[in-house]
């Protein structure tokens, strides 16, 4: 009897860890982000920047890049949000170079958020002039440009995550960690 008790332990511990991965394990995710599915490609092409150039593929191409909109003006939630991306990409120290940060406006700040922005965020690329092609990408049932939302875009140049602003940073940071360990490109 102690012998088919053996036997059918292994079975049964085996059908046990199955349904507990299969409900807790495989099916979960780790990321803290919402993943865009499918990401969606960008071209950023078209794209004019605060100074009146125009960005080219080697600005952004190659780079993970944060995505933040002032579309709607940057209150808020956009200044939290450049916070957190500036504190997430200065966290991962040597990997700096390989994280980009986009602010989406739909004209020039004004004098106050102007110098703020280049007082508090160098890095940021601050884009004045984009075009609805690209805008629309950013659309989609669970996110938008209304400055609820950032978004993460990988080397390659698609859109593949975004975060709500209430996401907690030690996440935000967790993910970016693990895309730059796990990258072959970027």
């Amino acid at each position: 009897m102690s012998i088919i008790a053996l036997f059918s332990l292994a079975p049964i511990s085996a059908i046990f860890v199955w349904q507990y991965l299969g409900e807790h394990g495989v099916g979960s995710t780790t990321n803290h982000g919402t993943l865009v599915e499918p990401a969606r490609p960008l071209q950023f092409n078209d794209i004019t920047l605060t100074d009146d150039s125009v960005v080219s593929k080697r600005q952004l191409n190659g780079s993970w890049l944060y995505v933040i909109s002032g579309i709607e003006g940057c209150m808020d939630n956009c200044k939290k949000q450049l916070y957190v991306t500036r504190q997430t990409r200065i966290a991962v120290s040597k990997d700096m170079p390989r994280v980009k940060r986009l602010l989406l406006m739909n004209s020039k700040p004004n004098k106050a958020l102007s110098k703020m922005l280049e007082k508090d965020h160098p890095d940021l690329l601050v884009a004045t002039l984009v075009p609805d092609k690209i805008l629309s990408r950013f659309k989609g049932p669970d996110f938008d440009l209304r400055g609820n939302q950032y978004f993460l875009v990988d080397p390659l140049g698609n859109l593949m995550m975004f975060y709500n602003t209430n996401s907690v940073p030690r996440g935000v940071l967790k993910d970016l960690q693990k895309l730059l360990k796990i990258s072959q490109v970027g």
